[in-house]
């Protein structure tokens, strides 16, 4: 991947990401977990906006 994805989220971030999967799944993350799920998503997108034409040009 060209694109660098944290594999942490500051305290902060931690802190809003957390209150929004709950929010929305109704689950409450540890910080460890906020910090996988998070990756997970930033990965997800890294990968579309690597393989968009757009991203290339």
């Amino acid at each position: 991947m060209k694109i660098q994805v944290p594999t942490t989220l500051s305290t902060k971030s931690n802190t809003e990401f957390r209150r929004l999967y709950k929010n929305q799944y109704g689950i409450d993350l540890n910080i460890q977990e906020a910090n996988e799920e998070a990756y997970r998503l930033f990965s997800f997108f890294a990968l579309v906006i690597e393989n968009t034409p757009k991203y290339y040009e």
